[in-house]
């Protein structure tokens, strides 16, 4: 299994600390909107609970794209995704998805750099951009420095108990629910293949966004330890149920290895 372009999770692995819905086809039907209140709380479980209660959230509007639906005073903002920007060097066909949830949590650092495409794909989405222009412009944006990397360290948290996103969008529209916490160091422009494996389990290495190796907004990522995984998911029991109850991609069925 792989994600983006780096491959992490052998198959030994896959059940131990992936959950996953059995269907993997990426949705393109009508757009599933996500209530307000069931995406605020999904925004802000990307983020460790004590950050919660003072950070920024943002919440998609169907008219106006991403806006502020509460300022915070820590410097963290969240927000849930509603379709990853990796696809947009892939060769295949791009649609806009209907059902993706990224939740997702950024410092200062990360919401002046990493977050912007991600605001700007969404507004493209609700302005009725054709998704081959849309997809096209982020290539563009990418490539001529509007997307620029950051100067200074930072960080992303990704410690919300779902996510339904593409699984290799290098390779193809493979879309799939998962329950995969993690956390992520921002690291532009390495290159993977040079730094090596960071952890003979695969449990951590390099996530590219944007170009050339792991691009300007490139990552590292760090699953967290099984246990926590699993309290996570524990915590959030209720949360789970209520996005299963609102959509049947949005369900995390149970693996045993």
């Amino acid at each position: 299994m792989s994600y983006g372009k780096i491959t992490f999770l052998p198959a030994s692995l896959f059940f131990a600390v992936w959950i996953s819905v059995s269907d993997a086809t990426a949705a393109l039907d009508e757009f599933v909107e996500l209530p307000r209140e069931l995406e605020v709380e999904l925004a802000l479980s990307a983020l460790p609970e004590h950050l919660q209660s003072e950070a920024t959230i943002y919440v998609r509007d169907p008219q106006r794209g991403f806006i502020l639906h509460r300022s915070g005073t820590n410097g963290w903002s969240a927000f849930v995704a509603r379709t990853s920007t990796r696809f947009y060097e892939s060769d295949w066909e791009y649609q806009y998805p209907s059902d993706q949830i990224i939740p997702q949590a950024h410092d200062e650092t990360g919401m002046a750099h990493h977050v912007v495409p991600y605001f700007d794909l969404e507004k493209m989405r609700i302005d009725n951009i054709p998704a081959a222009k849309a997809k096209a412009t982020l290539r563009q944006q990418f490539s001529n420095g509007t997307y620029t990397a950051p100067r200074e360290a930072g960080m992303s948290y990704m410690l919300a108990p779902i996510h339904r996103a593409y699984m290799e969008p290098s390779r193809s529209a493979l879309v799939d629910t998962v329950s995969f916490p993690h956390y992520m160091p921002y690291a532009p422009h390495v290159n993977a293949e040079t730094l090596g494996a960071m952890d003979r389990y695969h449990r951590a290495g390099v996530l590219g966004h944007g170009g050339k190796d792991s691009g300007p907004h490139g990552y590292f990522y760090f699953m967290v330890q099984p246990d926590y995984a699993e309290e996570i998911r524990k915590k959030y029991a209720n949360l789970l149920a209520r996005l299963c109850h609102q959509h049947l991609n949005w369900c995390l069925s149970k693996a045993t290895e």
